[in-house]
């Protein structure tokens, strides 16, 4: 089976220079794990939720055990609002600050067999899909390769 027989061609996208806020409301809205980033109309990365979870990533505090309890609850809530301050400064990041850049595609008449090998081999849930022209014309994602399979 061909790659072009099973992607997704309404591909939901992203520009590189939107801010994070808008990938997620992207992602939440269409129940998708990841997107497509271009600038204009060239494919330039792929920005998925791990990505934006990694950016949120910072270390958890340390709870104290001492007898003196309210010295452990202050450092507690002073890391609480360092964490809450550091999501709000993740969410303000620009798309290009957290996809990943390398880039793993497959073109329309490739197999499904390659398809599944180069994300098995890179670690990616989804490749885009582009043309001879390099130009965009879907997406294939694990999911879709699993319905391609039962039919």
């Amino acid at each position: 089976m061909l790659v072009k027989e099973c992607m997704t061609t309404k591909v939901i996208t992203v520009s590189q220079n939107d801010d994070i806020s808008t990938a997620v409301k992207l992602m939440v809205e269409n129940n998708i794990s990841g997107l497509i980033v271009l600038e204009g109309e060239k494919v330039v990365g792929v920005i998925s939720e791990t990505d934006i979870i990694e950016a949120l990533k910072s270390p958890f505090p340390e709870i104290l055990v001492t007898p003196n309890v309210s010295i452990s609850l202050l450092l507690l809530i002073k890391k609480g609002i360092e964490s809450f301050v550091h999501a709000k400064k993740v969410a303000k990041l620009k798309v290009k600050d957290v996809m990943s850049k390398k880039l793993f595609f497959v073109r329309p008449d490739d197999t499904i067999e390659d398809a599944v090998r180069i994300m098995c081999e890179k670690d990616v849930k989804r490749l885009p899909v582009i043309d001879e022209n390099n130009k965009l014309v879907g997406v294939i994602s694990r999911s879709d390769i699993l319905r391609a399979l039962m039919k």
